[in-house]
């Protein structure tokens, strides 16, 4: 048994609410903003942060948040929760149907709560640390897959991919001649949802941002695979860049792995 059921039970239902905001305005009419060349941000973002931050104030008044559109709330009792209101934004302003709400919870610099709720698919991953990762009822486990040969993986690219060097772009190309399949889901929360769900063998990606990885990755370990950063040291909210598998599979996607190119 786990300390955290309480706060798992919270965020599958807020997160649900968010999901449920997100299904309602998908393929609507909705304002876009810039926040750099390619990066969007759309009012549905803006009104599912409000919701879920405002939510958690309520309910942890002495919870720190941190939030992707800039929302933040300090606390003083060791928790932090990071909000991802919408990731894949770019995939929602053109109905691209790959889109969820990602919500974790730290205590003491220690991911101990997870949750990525798709909005379109009524799909919610979850896990509270030492409780294993689930779909809803389902108990999740990462795949078997042995070789990169056999291997689906997916992977991203960072906003700034037209102007730096830092571009994953060589890295792609390596890997793609590698594996069986590569996939661009434009959601690092549901690909690493996916790798728990042994739908997808790896993943890895550059310039991320902890609302994006930090419930993945705990969905990650708790259905039994490998999290690191590309270089192989420990993975913490914060850092930038990710790679996570089966387990099996690790060191032969990492090694293919580099920050520059």
């Amino acid at each position: 048994m786990t300390d955290y059921g309480d706060y798992a039970a919270f965020g599958r239902r807020l997160a649900g609410e968010a999901a449920a905001l997100i299904a309602d305005n998908f393929l609507g009419t909705f304002a876009v903003d810039r926040k750099g060349a390619t990066n969007l941000v759309t009012e549905v973002d803006r009104r599912s942060e409000e919701l879920l931050v405002e939510a958690i104030g309520r309910e942890f008044p002495g919870h720190a948040v941190v939030a992707e559109e800039g929302s933040a709330r300090p606390g003083g009792e060791g928790w932090r929760w990071y909000v991802d209101p919408l990731d894949g934004t770019n995939n929602f302003a053109h109905g691209y149907p790959m889109v969820a709400v990602s919500l974790a919870l730290e205590r003491d610099g220690e991911l101990v709560v997870g949750v990525v709720a798709d909005a379109l698919r009524e799909e919610v991953f979850w896990t509270e640390r030492g409780g294993g990762a689930w779909n809803g009822g389902a108990r999740l486990a990462v795949s078997a897959a042995a070789t990169l040969g056999e291997a689906l993986v997916a992977t991203g690219f960072p906003y700034d991919k037209h102007a730096s060097p830092v571009d994953n772009v060589a890295n792609f190309g390596r890997v793609t001649k590698l594996v069986r399949g590569i996939r661009r889901g434009g959601s690092a929360a549901l690909d690493l949802a996916y790798v728990a769900a042994g739908r997808l063998d790896g993943f890895w990606e550059l310039k991320l941002s902890p609302w994006d990885t930090a419930a993945g990755v705990l969905l990650v370990a708790e259905a039994g695979g490998a999290v690191s950063r590309l270089d192989g040291s420990a993975y913490r909210p914060g850092d930038v860049d990710v790679v996570a598998t089966n387990g099996v599979l690790h060191e032969e996607l990492r090694r293919q792995l580099r920050l520059e190119g």
